[in-house]
C-alpha cells in the first residue's frame, strides 16, 4: 500500500493540513512542536486495529468540539489479501468507490483513461463531539454514494505498522500485537488452551511447595476461627490462589535464550520491535516510525535507515520523524520533508536535490525554529559563548523583556558556514529561508556578499547582521572592547595559541607592515604611547584575523565568554548595538 495524499482537520495542533506525498521514503523534519509526531499519530489512528481510541476534548484543535476531527488519506498499490480475505477492491466491497491515481502528474481521476493509472481509495476517520470514531471509505466517484464503513478486518488488510517509543507489548503474543499479527490465525487460536493448561500445571506443581514457615500463622487463625464458631470443611493450609495467579494474553513473550527479550537494552528492544512489525505486515505495507533515533547509537541509526529504505523492487513505504542530525545526513535530500506550523496551518515541503549540499553540511539547521547562519566558526562559537555567559545571566533577571533565558529555549541555533572562508554562507541562508525557516545571517562586512544583503532579504532571509565599518569580527571587537578587555583578549589568544611569543610577533609584524615605528615591548600600554590607540587596536584585530586566533568553534566560545565580561561597558559601541539587535531577533516572538 502507498499513501499519496493526507488531509488532517482540527486534530490537536493541526487546524488544516493537505499533503501530497511523493516518495516511498519520507523523513519529516523541522523544529519542535511543528506537529511532526501529530501527523504520525493521525495516521496511526486512521489505520488503527481497534474501535476505541483514547480521544478527549483536548484532541480537538483549540478544544473546539463543534468542528469534527477528520483524517483522510488517498491510498494506492493495495497489498494482496490472504486467501481467507475478500479483496477491498471487489465490487461487493469498495470497488464502486474507486478513483484512479496518475502517479506521473500527481492527479486523481474518476475514469481510468490510462492503463498506468493506479486504482485508489479514499479512507476517512471522523470524530464528532460524541468522541465516537467512525472509519469510512469515501467515494472518489461523482456517483452520490454514501460513505461506507471500513471495518477492523478491512483496515488490517491495508497493512500499516506504527512503531512508537513504547513497543514492548509487540514482543509478546497479546491482543493486536505485532507478534500476534505475524502468527497464523489457526495457530493463534491455540494460545488460550496453552495458557490454561500451563496455568493448571503450574498450580499443581506449587502444591508441593514448602509453606512450613506459615504453619504457625495458620494454626493461630484456626484456633481463633473455631472460637468464633467457624469450622473448616477440610484441613486449613497455605496455598496459591488461582484467582490471584493467572496467565493472561501476553504472558507468552519472545525470549533470547533463557531470558525474556524485554530485559535487553532499550535500543535492542526497539530494533527487535521494528523487525517484528516489518515481518508482520503484508508486502507493500506502510511503516510509521516516530523519532527513529530513540535509544539508538549513530551507527545503528544509519544502519536502520538503510535497511528500511525501499529498494526498487520493494513495494512498502516508510514515513518517520527525527530530531537527529545523523538521521538527516543519512537521508537523501529528496527523502527529507520540512514541516512548519503557523497558527494551526501546517505545510510540508520536500527539501529536494538542489539542497543536498546544505543537508550534508548543516543538518542541525533543519531541526531549529530559528537559524542564525554564521559566516564562520568564530561567529558561531562566539554566539554560543555569549549566550551562555551573558544573555542567559541577563535574562534570569525579573526586568528582562524576554521570556526565554537561552537561545536553545527560544528555538534559535547558530550554525557555522560549512565551508572554510564562509563565502557560501549567504547562499545557505537563502536556501533555508526558501524552505520556510526563520533565518538570520551574521557575518563580516569586509567583502561583498553573494547574494547581497538586499537580495538575501528579498529571498526571505529575515535579518542580515554585519559588523559595521567593512570589518571582520576580530577587528570590530578590538576597536570596541574597553582597554582592559583588549588586554585580556591578547592574554586569551596567547593561551589558545599556546605561545605568547607568536601572538606578540604577529602584532609586531602587522604594526611594521603598517608603517609604524615602535619599540618591541610585550605591553600594549607601552605600545599605546608610541602608536595612536585606534591604529593600535586595528592592528591587533588584523593580527587576530590573519593568524586565526579564534577561528575555531571552541576558541570562538572562549572569545564570547571574554566579551560577556565587558559587554555592559560597551553599550554605546557598534559591536554592542549589532549584538543587541541580534538578541532581539533571537529571543523575540
Amino acid at each position: 500500500m502507498r499513501l499519496v495524499n493526507l488531509s488532517i482537520r482540527n486534530f490537536r495542533g493541526i487546524q488544516e493540513l493537505n499533503w501530497d506525498i511523493k516518495g516511498n521514503m519520507v523523513c519529516l523534519i523541522g523544529p519542535g512542536d511543528s506537529t511532526k509526531s501529530t501527523i504520525l499519530l493521525a495516521l496511526e489512528y486512521l489505520f488503527s486495529l481497534t474501535w476505541n481510541l483514547a480521544i478527549t476534548d483536548v484532541d480537538f484543535h483549540g478544544m473546539n468540539i463543534n468542528k469534527p476531527i477528520e483524517i483522510t488519506a488517498v491510498i494506492t498499490e493495495f497489498p494482496q489479501p490472504r486467501t481467507s480475505e475478500k479483496s477491498l477492491l471487489s465490487e461487493d466491497k469498495f470497488g464502486l468507490y474507486l478513483g484512479f491515481w496518475d502517479s506521473k502528474n500527481k492527479r486523481l481521476f474518476e475514469i481510468q483513461d490510462n492503463k498506468d493509472f493506479q486504482k485508489a481509495l479514499q479512507i476517512r476517520l471522523k470524530i464528532d463531539r460524541d468522541l465516537e470514531p467512525e472509519w469510512q471509505v469515501v467515494s472518489l466517484q461523482n456517483n452520490g454514494k454514501e460513505p461506507q464503513t471500513l471495518s477492523v478486518s478491512d483496515r488490517r488488510q491495508l497493512g500499516v505498522a506504527s512503531i512508537g517509543n513504547y513497543g514492548d507489548a509487540d514482543l509478546a503474543w497479546g491482543r493486536n500485537s505485532a507478534l500476534s499479527r505475524l502468527t497464523q490465525r489457526e495457530d493463534l487460536t491455540q494460545i488460550p488452551t496453552l495458557l490454561a493448561n500451563a496455568e493448571r500445571e503450574l498450580l499443581q506443581a506449587l502444591k508441593d511447595v514448602d509453606f512450613s514457615a506459615l504453619t504457625q500463622a495458620v494454626e493461630n487463625t484456626k484456633t481463633i476461627a473455631e472460637s468464633l464458631g467457624v469450622e473448616s470443611q477440610s484441613e486449613l493450609r497455605p496455598g496459591m490462589n488461582p484467582m490471584k495467579f493467572s496467565l493472561k494474553q501476553g504472558a507468552i513473550s519472545l525470549f533470547d535464550g533463557d531470558l525474556p527479550l524485554l530485559l535487553r537494552g532499550a535500543g535492542s528492544r526497539r530494533l527487535m520491535t521494528m523487525a517484528v512489525h516489518k515481518a508482520s505486515v503484508p508486502d507493500g505495507a506502510v511503516i510509521l516510525v516516530d523519532e527513529i533515533e530513540n535509544s539508538l547509537e549513530p551507527y545503528r541509526i544509519r544502519h536502520l535507515i538503510r535497511q528500511l529504505r525501499p529498494k526498487s523492487s520493494d513495494k512498502h513505504q516508510v514515513i518517520f520523524t527525527t530530531h537527529s542530525p545523523t538521521a538527516v545526513v543519512e537521508c537523501d535530500a529528496n527523502e527529507l520533508y520540512t514541516v512548519h506550523a503557523r497558527n494551526g496551518i501546517v505545510s510540508i515541503s520536500c527539501v529536494g536535490a538542489d539542497f543536498q549540499d546544505v543537508v550534508r553540511s548543516v543538518p542541525e539547521a533543519f531541526l531549529s525554529k530559528k537559524v542564525i547562519i554564521c559566516e564562520g566558526k568564530t561567529e558561531a562559537g562566539f554566539l554560543i559563548g555569549l549566550d551562555e555567559h551573558y544573555w542567559k545571566v541577563k535574562h534570569k533577571e525579573s526586568t528582562s523583556p524576554f521570556k526565554f533565558q537561552t537561545m536553545a529555549e527560544a528555538g534559535a541555533a547558530p550554525i557555522e558556514s560549512p565551508k572554510s572562508g564562509g563565502s557560501n554562507s549567504p547562499k545557505y541562508a537563502v536556501a533555508l529561508a526558501q524552505l520556510g525557516y526563520l533565518v538570520a545571517y551574521l557575518g563580516d562586512s569586509d567583502r561583498d556578499l553573494t547574494p547581497s544583503m538586499n537580495d538575501m532579504k528579498a529571498e526571505g532571509v529575515k535579518e542580515v547582521f554585519l559588523w559595521e565599518g567593512k570589518l571582520e569580527i576580530e577587528r570590530r571587537l578590538c576597536l570596541d572592547l574597553p582597554w582592559e578587555g583588549l588586554k585580556q583578549l591578547i592574554t586569551l589568544a596567547a593561551e589558545l595559541q599556546g605561545s605568547e611569543e607568536s601572538v606578540w610577533d604577529t602584532i609586531f609584524k602587522i604594526l611594521e607592515t603598517s608603517g609604524y615605528r615602535f619599540e618591541k615591548v610585550r605591553d600594549i600600554d607601552s605600545l599605546r604611547e608610541q602608536v595612536e590607540e585606534p591604529n593600535l587596536r586595528e592592528c591587533i584585530g588584523k593580527a587576530a584575523d590573519s593568524k586565526s586566533w579564534f577561528k575555531r568553534m571552541d576558541k570562538g566560545k572562549a572569545l564570547g565568554e571574554l566579551v560577556a565580561k565587558y559587554l555592559d561597558q560597551m553599550q554605546n559601541t557598534s559591536a554592542a548595538k549589532t549584538l543587541c539587535e541580534l538578541e532581539k531577533w533571537c529571543y523575540g516572538g
